[in-house]
C-alpha cells in the first residue's frame, strides 16, 4: 500500500481531481503538493525571491486549507526553475520527500500543460523509480464517468507479461482492497496460427495459477487472454469491461536499460480512457 504520495499540481481540474482520488487508496497518510514555477529570476544571494514564487506559495497553501482528505496530511512545496524540463524536478522532489507514488493529472494548464499530457509524464516514469498514477478528471456533468475516481478500486485490470517480479503478486500487496480484478495477458508474438495458439494456451495455464493466488483475499477474479497489439488490446478491454483502473508494470532491467520504457506503456498512459497505475519494479528490488 502507498503511504506517501507526491502530486505535481498546477491548479487544473485534473490536478484537483487527482488529489481527491487519493482518498480511494487505503493507507495513504501524507500527500505532498508540488507546484513548479518558471521564473526569470533565480534565487539571489541576498535571499530575494521572485514575487511569482511567493504568490504561487500563498495560492497553493490556500488550496490545501480548503480540501478535506480526512486523516491524510497535506504538505505543500514550491520549486522555481529558470528553464529546462519539469520531469527532473518532479523526480528529484519525489526522492527527497521519500514518496513511493507520484500521482498526476493527464491534462494541465499554463506552463505545466506538457507535464500532464505526454512527454514529461513519460520522462517522469522513465527516470524515476517511483510508481506513477495518471488520472483524468471526468467531463463536466459526468462525475461517474470512466475517468472518474468514484470506485477507483472497484475493478482493476492487471496486465501481465509474466516477467518477474510478477505484477499480479505486486498488485495483491499494493492494492489488496480491490473489489474485483481482471487478469489480462495479450499474445502479440507468433509467426503462425499454431504458434499463437500455443502461446495462448500457455498463457491460460499461467493465468489460472495467478488467479488462484488471489483466493486468500476473497476478491472475485477473472482471467482473459487476447491476441493482437498489446497496447490497443489493453485499452479496448478496459473500455469494454468498464474497468476502473489499469495496472501495468514498466519494462526494463538494471542499469542503463532500466530507464527505457516500452512503447506499450507509453501508448496506454497517453490514450487509455481510465486511470493508469504503472509499477516501477525490477527483479530483486523491493518497495
Amino acid at each position: 500500500m502507498y503511504e506517501h504520495v507526491l502530486v505535481p499540481f498546477d491548479f487544473s481540474p485534473d490536478s484537483r481531481h487527482t488529489v481527491e482520488c487519493l482518498t480511494q487508496f487505503p493507507g495513504v497518510s501524507r500527500v505532498v503538493l508540488l507546484h513548479i514555477v518558471y521564473t526569470r529570476y533565480p534565487a539571489q544571494a541576498d535571499g530575494t525571491v521572485d514575487p511569482s514564487i511567493d504568490y504561487a506559495r500563498l495560492r497553493l497553501e490556500e488550496y490545501a486549507r480548503t480540501i478535506d482528505l480526512g486523516s491524510i496530511s497535506i504538505q505543500t512545496r514550491i520549486e522555481g526553475i529558470t528553464g529546462g524540463n519539469i520531469s527532473p524536478v518532479v523526480n528529484r522532489v519525489a526522492a527527497a520527500e521519500g514518496v513511493s507514488l507520484v500521482a498526476m493529472g493527464r491534462r494541465g494548464m499554463s506552463v505545466v500543460e506538457a507535464l500532464l499530457l505526454g512527454s514529461v509524464a513519460s520522462d517522469v516514469l522513465r527516470y524515476s523509480d517511483r510508481d506513477l498514477l495518471l488520472i483524468n478528471a471526468p467531463a463536466s456533468g459526468e462525475t461517474n464517468s470512466p475517468g472518474g475516481c468514484i470506485g477507483l478500486l472497484s475493478h482493476l485490470m492487471v496486465c501481465t507479461d509474466f516477467s518477474r517480479p510478477e505484477i499480479v503478486s505486486l498488485s495483491m500487496e499494493d492494492l489488496p482492497f480491490a473489489s474485483r480484478v481482471t487478469l489480462l495477458h495479450v499474445v502479440s508474438t507468433g509467426d503462425t496460427r499454431e504458434e499463437v495458439h500455443l502461446h495462448s494456451s500457455d498463457a491460460w495455464t499461467r493465468l489460472k495459477e495467478l488467479k488462484d493466488a488471489y483466493s486468500h483475499l476473497k476478491i472475485p477474479v477473472r482471467a482473459t487472454v487476447c491476441e493482437g497489439d498489446t497496447a490497443e488490446e489493453i485499452i479496448l478491454q478496459a473500455r469494454e469491461n468498464q474497468v476502473s483502473l489499469i495496472v501495468m508494470k514498466s519494462s526494463g532491467m538494471r542499469g542503463f536499460i532500466r530507464n527505457f520504457i516500452g512503447s506499450t506503456t507509453t501508448h496506454v498512459i497517453r490514450n487509455a480512457d481510465v486511470p493508469v497505475l504503472v509499477l516501477k519494479r525490477f527483479e530483486g528490488e523491493k518497495k
